[in-house]
């Protein structure tokens, strides 16, 4: 009882006993039994002398039989076909095919169904047949459900339910409902609407005294009583619908009231649930539905086999022949339906051509003068047309290459520009640069060398003088080659080499030459670079970046401050950060630390940026590929960090 009762329905049922979708749809809806219904129409058969009266006659007999003898519902729909198919008599054709397709279901043969279904829902659509074309979309749309393809069943069933619900009567809208809740009982979307189309079915059927349907509403309103674990009661009610369906002929309603049983006697634990397989075979061998029973009769047969072998030899005898039916009754439908295909093809083929020969013997009859008006009418209209065609042809790949022409001249105008404009940048900015990096290296130069004009130097201060000129001179050399090496790169286009060097050697490199400065204003640098830590750039692009944050770094630093320079790897890149003491960059101006103008206190105070040179370096880690940043509280510190 821990199982979800309709699922596992579906599995043991719906699946094992293929269900017949069209079962409800096909029944008249009289409140006495099938088999007088059935008598009642076999007998006014001889007296109809109307061949298409006879074929709905078979028809009917057919639809009557299927819940009940399944050879006989097949044998009356067979001669429904080749009759309507001879009389040229599209409802009964459809209908024919609608009740082949019925018998197909049941035979377990659900493709050759689903194309029997087809065929009868091309035939009342031709026909306009509202309540064919309903019955029909509704059972292929539950056979693409039942093939577990909701994507397509959809679609069909919701048509279906559309049409229905405006043109069936109650008495026919019934099964529709009771099948509607059949399919979607256990969707949780769908659980409430499955309920109340369960109930409104039975109300439908009570009140038109429709002991089929009042049969086959109980069997579900006795599963309604399982999911709520009424076990003991759906039980006896599905019991006593088991009989009554024996007794009225409707052996389907009786296999599958068993089958209920077997399921719920199952997931019970009850020790009897075999013997309702048993009913089920036997209400199914009366009923033509042995074909059905493949599943039964195997359990059957492998629970006399473990008692008694012998006892297990009929079991297997019925499932021999359940398999050589199958093949059988597989391999003739095929035939059957091609055969059917086939006549069908040719009885158009011939249709169309008689079409076509009265059509070329009309044309024959046209009067001479009238053909000859005709063709020279239509060689002028041509001809005009021609012209006009070829005139408008010209004049619009005219008009598409004077508008190319435009559009070329357009975009080399607009390319031309942004290129001036680009040269013009650049332009101020590599003078902007050369002002800010080589005056004030030349004018200490300059200063120090009036020192020389002084009569009483002494020859110690002389050399150190000139080792102080010839330091700042080497600085400035190698810092204009670094500025021509940029230039050069943003001119003629830059080509990156890196090689590997020992990021510690770098920092020594470039500290050397401000090592005067820095003991002058006893500043404390610290270096916490790994000394195995190696990274992979171009030497001069990064040592001009390393000389230009140390310089600023001095530059800026308090006296006996203290400088830290940090490395370490991170991941896939190296990071990189110098850190010194001082006044600080304001949070106004970091974001244009990098451009030569700066829009806050430094441009205010200076007429430009913080440090034009660090342009250069913004654009080597960025050729590099890096990234550099600023940080400052404004106050105490300024850090600059790059990765590469």
């Amino acid at each position: 009882m821990t199982k979800s009762p309709l699922s596992l329905w579906q599995r043991t049922i719906l699946c094992s006993v293929p269900f017949c979708l069209f079962l409800l749809f096909c029944i008249p809806r009289q409140a006495y039994t099938q088999t007088r219904l059935i008598n009642a129409v076999k007998e006014k058969l001889p007296r109809l002398s109307d061949s298409m009266r006879y074929a709905d006659a078979l028809n009917r007999i057919s639809s009557l039989y299927i819940a009940g003898q399944l050879d006989s519902s097949y044998k009356y729909a067979k001669e429904a076909q080749v009759l309507s198919d001879r009389i040229h008599y599209p409802k009964g054709l459809a209908d024919a095919y609608m009740n082949l397709g019925s018998c197909f279901t049941f035979l377990n043969n659900s493709r050759l169904a689903h194309r029997f279904y087809m065929e009868a829902l091309q035939r009342f659509k031709s026909m306009g047949d509202s309540a064919g074309i309903c019955q029909a979309t509704y059972n292929i749309g539950s056979y693409y459900h039942y093939e577990g393809r909701p994507a397509i069943a959809t679609p069909y069933i919701t048509e279906a339910l559309a049409i229905g619900s405006r043109l069936l009567s109650d008495s026919a809208w019934s099964p529709m409902l009771a099948n509607y809740y059949r399919m979607f009982a256990e969707d949780s979307l769908r659980q409430d609407s499955a309920r109340w189309a369960l109930h409104k079915a039975r109300d439908i059927a009570i009140r038109y005294h429709d002991d089929r349907m009042i049969t086959y509403t109980g069997l579900f309103m006795a599963n309604e009583r399982f999911r709520n674990k009424e076990l003991l009661q759906a039980m006896e009610d599905l019991k006593k619908l088991s009989a009554h369906a024996i007794e009225e002929g409707m052996m389907y309603l009786a296999v599958y009231a068993n089958a209920q049983l077997d399921l719920y006697s199952t997931s019970a634990g009850m020790p009897d649930s075999i013997s309702y397989k048993q009913k089920m075979l036997d209400a199914a061998v009366m009923g033509g539905y042995k074909k059905l029973m493949t599943r039964p009769v195997t359990a059957l047969y492998r629970h006399y086999k473990a008692i008694n072998a012998a006892a297990a030899i009929p079991y297997a005898d019925v499932m021999s022949e359940i398999a050589a039916h199958q093949e059988e009754l597989r391999t003739q439908g095929e035939l059957d339906y091609t055969e059917s295909f086939l006549h069908e093809q040719e009885l158009k083929a011939l249709r169309l051509n008689n079409a076509l020969q009265e059509q070329t013997i009309e044309t024959d009859r046209l009067e001479k003068n009238k053909r000859i008006m005709l063709i020279i009418f239509l060689t002028v209209c041509s001809v005009l047309l021609g012209g006009l065609l070829a005139s408008y042809y010209r004049s619009f790949r005219n008009s598409r290459q004077k508008t190319k022409h435009f559009r070329e001249a357009a975009k080399l105008v607009h390319m031309q520009n942004k290129e001036l404009q680009r040269h013009d940048d650049f332009k101020n900015k590599l003078l902007s640069i050369l002002a800010h990096d080589f005056r004030l290296p030349l004018g200490h130069i300059i200063k120090v060398t009036e020192l020389f004009t002084q009569k009483d130097i002494q020859a110690e201060q002389f050399r150190e003088i000139a080792v102080n000129i010839a330091s700042r001179a080497t600085e400035t050399l190698a810092l204009f080659e670094t500025v021509l090496r940029w230039i050069k790169s943003q001119l003629a286009g830059f080509e990156y080499a890196p090689q590997v060097h020992v990021l510690k050697d770098l920092w020594n490199e470039v500290r050397e030459p401000l090592s005067q400065e820095i003991s002058d204003k006893e500043l404390i640098v610290e270096v916490h670079i790994p000394p195995e830590l190696k990274i992979q750039a171009d030497h001069e692009m990064l040592q001009f970046v390393h000389r230009n944050l140390l310089h600023n770094a001095v530059k800026f630093s308090l006296r006996g401050s203290r400088i830290t320079i940090f490395a370490a790897r991170e991941a896939d890149h190296t990071f990189v950060s110098i850190t010194n003491e001082g006044s600080g960059i304001s949070a106004n101006d970091q974001p244009y630390i990098f451009d030569y103008k700066t829009p806050g206190k430094i441009a205010r105070e200076t007429g430009r940026g913080a440090g034009l040179a660090l342009i250069i370096c913004k654009d080597f880690i960025e050729k590099m590929g890096g990234t550099i940043s600023v940080k400052s509280d404004g106050t105490h510190y300024t850090t600059f960090e790059y990765t590469i």
